[in-house]
This record gives structure tokens, C-alpha cells and sequence, in this order.
């Protein structure tokens, strides 16, 4: 008789552990034992997951294997490839699979050493609010920090997810974030305030400021292009690119020139080396300049190489 869970296989009359239970009935007094990464789990990240393609968590994931930071990802939905394809299967990750498996990896033990939590795409509404209410249910002196990307859109295509993620992204989880990682179109639907009247410093500062809630420490505007300035006097113009890092009493301005190519996953691949930089060590500023950098040098070396003469 064919079971599918522990609570099936005793109501069956079935051996959990006999032959005729499932793998995952098998119960062991020390699962964490037959982990073969015994590392402490430094990060939990939420985000969508490509079979093939640089996104999400597929790009994030590159990142933390690179820097060395073991890692628990959260799909909350799974892709067959970038959705810029004539065909693309999804599925939508559950809320109430969401909520299941965030209990159940606390109950495990496996996130008693998080120190960092950091949120990408959601699909539904209630993805957000399911992390929301895991995390506050934390007790609060072992709650690890939370940062948000809070992926919407962007400035040239608009909403590339469900409009309604806006508000709930904004009641939910500001409110308990140390962080916030918007582009200019997400801070717009943020704060409320239209993105052609976010054409300045002070305009981003102010917007910046309004989102943050009582544990927010610091907004990163990401991928403000800047316009083209002279590099030397009588030298050539160049567009630049870069980040406004808004504190509670001071804000600065991070720039970089402008890479020749844009490949989608920029955004996640900055969120997670800012990510690394923190886990690190690295003070708030240096992280942006270093993600910045590193993103940059990337994106330089899938360009090709000039011919020989």
C-alpha cells in the first residue's frame, strides 16, 4: 500500500521505518549527521528559480558559492527559463508550502546560525506576508537582519509582477527590514511618489527616507544612470551608473561608468554580493562600492575580447 507521508504510514498501520514507508518517514535520531555540508547556514534567501537562466537565485546563488557563504534558498516560484523566452512553463510556489517548510527548517535546527535573512521575487501576495509572519514570530534577540529587494519592475518595462505585491511588500516587510535595496520604479511604487518626480537627490533622499521603517537603517537606490560628465577637463563625456546609499541622518552617492552590456540578474547578483560584503564585515558603504564593482567587473567579462590585429 503505497503512503506518502509519517502521519499516512501510522494511520495505514505501516512501519515508519519499515520497508513499505516512505523515504521521508524514515526517521533518525541524528539527521543533521548525514548532512555531507556540516557549515554553519549563514543566509536564508527567498527568490525565483530557472532551470536555465541568470536570475534570482540562480544568479544569487553563483555569488554565495563564490564567496563561500552556505546558504538555505527558498523558491517562490520555479521557471523553465528567463521569461523573455516565446515559451516559458512556471510554477507558483504555495503560500501554505512557504509557511510549512519556513516552520519546519526552524524546527530542524537548520537555521539556528542564520545571520542574514534577504527577500527577491514573490509571485503572490501571500509569499510576502508568509515570511513576514515567520520572521516576527523569531524571538527577537535571535532574529537575524532582513534585507528587501523589493523586485517589482523597472523604469523601462513597468511591473513585471503582480501590481498588489506593492503594498503588501510595503505593510509586510518594511516595517522590520534593516534594509532596502529599490531601483527608482520600485521606490515610485513604495513611497507613492510618481518616479518622474524622483529626478534628483533629494527628491531619491526624501522618498528613501519616507519608506524606512523602525528597524531600517539604511536604503540603497540602485541603477540610477546618471548623466554624462567630462572625466577631465577637455576629455570625453561618460554616462555613469550607480547607487544613492540613504541613511537616517546622511545619504551619499556611489558611482561607476556605465557598462557597455546589461544582461538581466544585475540586480540580484548586486543584492547578493552586498549580502556577502555584510556577512563579511564590511561596513554599509564599502559594501555598496564593492557589490557595484563587482557587478560591473562582470558584466566586463562577458564582453568579447578584441580581434587580434
Amino acid at each position: 500500500m503505497p503512503v506518502s507521508s509519517l502521519d499516512d504510514a501510522q494511520a495505514c498501520g505501516v512501519d515508519p521505518a519499515g520497508p513499505e514507508a516512505p523515504r521521508r518517514a524514515r526517521l533518525v535520531a541524528a539527521p543533521a549527521a548525514l548532512e555531507l555540508d556540516r557549515r554553519p547556514t549563514a543566509l536564508l534567501t527567498f527568490g525565483s528559480q530557472l532551470l536555465h537562466g541568470s536570475v534570482g537565485l540562480n544568479a544569487a546563488g553563483r555569488v554565495f558559492a563564490d564567496y563561500g557563504v552556505r546558504t538555505i534558498q527558498v523558491p517562490t516560484i520555479l521557471l523553465s527559463a528567463l521569461p523573455h523566452h516565446a515559451r516559458v512553463h512556471e510554477v507558483q510556489i504555495p503560500t501554505s508550502w512557504l509557511s510549512a517548510s519556513l516552520e519546519e527548517l526552524t524546527a530542524s535546527g537548520a537555521m539556528r546560525d542564520l545571520r542574514l535573512v534577504t527577500t527577491g521575487y514573490f509571485a503572490s501576495p501571500g509569499q510576502p506576508a508568509a515570511v513576514a509572519d515567520w520572521y516576527e514570530k523569531l524571538p527577537i534577540e535571535h532574529r537575524p537582519p532582513l534585507i528587501v529587494d523589493p523586485v517589482l519592475g523597472d523604469t523601462d518595462l513597468g511591473f513585471y509582477t503582480l501590481p498588489a505585491l506593492a503594498g503588501t511588500i510595503r505593510e509586510e516587510l518594511l516595517p522590520i527590514a534593516m534594509g532596502v535595496t529599490p531601483n527608482l520604479f520600485e521606490l515610485a511604487q513604495l513611497s507613492g511618489v510618481p518616479v518622474e518626480d524622483l529626478n534628483s537627490h533629494t527628491a531619491i533622499e526624501a522618498a528613501a527616507r519616507s519608506i524606512m521603517g523602525d528597524f531600517t537603517e539604511w536604503v540603497i537606490v540602485t541603477g540610477i544612470r546618471f548623466p554624462p560628465t567630462a572625466l577631465e577637463v577637455g576629455g570625453p563625456a561618460s554616462s555613469h551608473i550607480g547607487e544613492i546609499l540613504v541613511r537616517r541622518a546622511s545619504s551619499s552617492t556611489h558611482r561607476l561608468q556605465a557598462a557597455a552590456i546589461s544582461p538581466k540578474g544585475l540586480g540580484d547578483t548586486f543584492a547578493a554580493v552586498l549580502a556577502a560584503a555584510l556577512l563579511d564585515g564590511y561596513a554599509i558603504a564599502e559594501a555598496v562600492d564593492f557589490a557595484a564593482a563587482e557587478v560591473y567587473a562582470r558584466t566586463q567579462a562577458l564582453r568579447p575580447s578584441p580581434a587580434a590585429p
